[in-house]
């Protein structure tokens, strides 16, 4: 079977070639976020091509304006690629993605907000971090659940994103996401592994389903919830399209 080592390959040449112009541009002057945008939206975009991912999309993407907030289930490393390439911004992450090779070098270089949901204070500093971006009106996307899990229920968020969002009175953008084969989840195993069966599949199908943004006005938890309650729809929206 070459077809897995044949997308490693196209992965790993996608990412140095936009390593290099990214790095050779940053040499010469400064990148602007907008800029930085393009080099993470077209790695985002390269990568899924080389994984075999085909991606239906159905709803509105975020337009610039208020300070944004993007929050999605989590199922599939994926994802990642998926919330990066369609909205660009900034993606808080697992603290142990800044380790993995080639993605988490990448990963850096795209201003990836990592943290130890574990560690309070690696939390504390996320939040005021995600803070920090959306005042200067950079897109945040977020997995609020905290980690990836293998069926379509959403599970209940976290709060921290949504502390931010509430203090910059922005807003946030729902997203669902489902796969049609649950394969593509990753589950409690070696990273190694579940990229193993990615680049193994044929070809990886997901639905993504946009709703409107809804306005961070009222109690955190309330803003986290009506979130919730919309991020649960739309997964069950994309598996209808299945």
């Amino acid at each position: 079977m070459i077809r897995a080592p044949f997308r490693v390959g196209s992965a790993a040449a996608i990412t140095g070639a936009l390593a290099a112009g990214l790095v050779a541009e940053e040499q010469l002057r400064a990148v602007s976020a907008e800029r930085r945008d393009r080099y993470v939206r077209a790695w985002a975009s390269g990568m899924l091509r080389a994984f075999g991912v085909d991606v239906h999309v159905e709803g509105s993407l975020v337009t610039a304006g208020r300070p944004h907030l993007v929050v999605a289930n989590h199922r599939s490393t994926i994802d990642i690629f998926i919330m990066l390439s369609l909205f660009g911004g900034h993606l808080l992450a697992r603290g142990d993605m800044e380790a993995w090779p080639a993605v988490g070098w990448m990963a850096q270089k795209a201003g990836t907000l990592f943290v130890d949901r574990s560690d309070a204070g690696s939390g504390g500093a996320a939040i005021r971090r995600i803070t920090e971006h959306l005042k200067r009106g950079r897109t945040i996307g977020v997995f609020a659940e905290g980690t990836t899990f293998d069926d379509d229920e959403v599970r209940p968020f976290h709060a921290g994103a949504f502390m931010a969002i509430a203090r910059v009175r922005g807003e946030v953008t729902p997203v669902g996401i489902a796969y049609e084969d649950r394969a593509a989840h990753y589950r409690d195993e070696p990273i190694g592994e579940h990229f193993k069966r990615v680049l193994a599949a044929p070809r990886t199908r997901v639905a993504v389903t946009i709703a409107p943004a809804l306005p961070a006005e009222g109690p955190i938890t309330a803003i986290r919830d009506r979130t919730h309650e919309a991020v649960q729809s739309l997964v069950h929206r994309s598996r209808a399209r299945f």
